[in-house]
C-alpha cells in the first residue's frame, strides 16, 4: 500500500486550484492564486515540484509546455487530512473534537438543528425525537 501524501497549506492551496480546473501551467496556476497572496511564479513552481516529487500530482507537455493536474482526488486527501487533525489534536476521538468545538464556538440555531439532521441521518437519533 502507498505511503499517505502530506500536504502542507501551501501546497494544498496549489491542489485546490487544480482540482477545480486542470491541466494548468505554472503561470495559470499563479494566475488563479487568491488576490493578496505573496507568491511570485517562482514559488509556484516551487510547491509544483515539491508536489510532483510526492506524486501528488503529474507533469506533461501539451503544445511544448509543461502542464499540470492531480493524481490524487481531493475527497481522498481531506479524509486523510481530518484523520490526521483527529488523532494528532483529539487522540482519534471525534466525540472529543465535536464536544470541544461545541463549548468553544457559538452555534447558530441553523448550524444546530444542521448537526441535529446529521446525526437522525446517520442513525444518532435514538431516542425518537418529539
Amino acid at each position: 500500500m502507498k505511503k499517505p501524501v502530506r500536504i502542507p497549506p501551501s501546497e494544498w492551496e496549489i491542489m485546490e486550484i487544480l482540482w477545480t480546473e486542470s491541466p494548468l501551467s505554472a503561470s495559470e496556476v499563479f494566475d488563479r492564486m487568491p488576490p493578496g497572496t505573496s507568491w511570485t511564479v517562482k514559488t509556484v513552481r516551487a510547491f509544483l515540484d515539491r508536489l510532483l516529487q510526492k506524486e501528488a500530482i503529474s507533469r506533461r507537455k501539451i503544445h511544448g509546455m509543461n502542464v499540470f493536474e492531480p493524481l490524487l482526488r481531493r475527497g481522498d486527501c481531506l479524509r486523510q487530512e481530518s484523520k490526521s487533525f483527529l488523532e494528532r489534536f483529539f487522540q482519534g476521538n471525534p466525540i472529543s473534537m465535536i464536544s470541544h468545538y461545541l463549548e468553544e464556538e457559538e452555534l447558530s440555531e441553523a448550524d444546530i438543528e444542521r448537526l441535529r439532521a446529521l446525526l437522525d441521518h446517520h442513525g444518532g437519533n435514538e431516542s425518537g425525537g418529539e
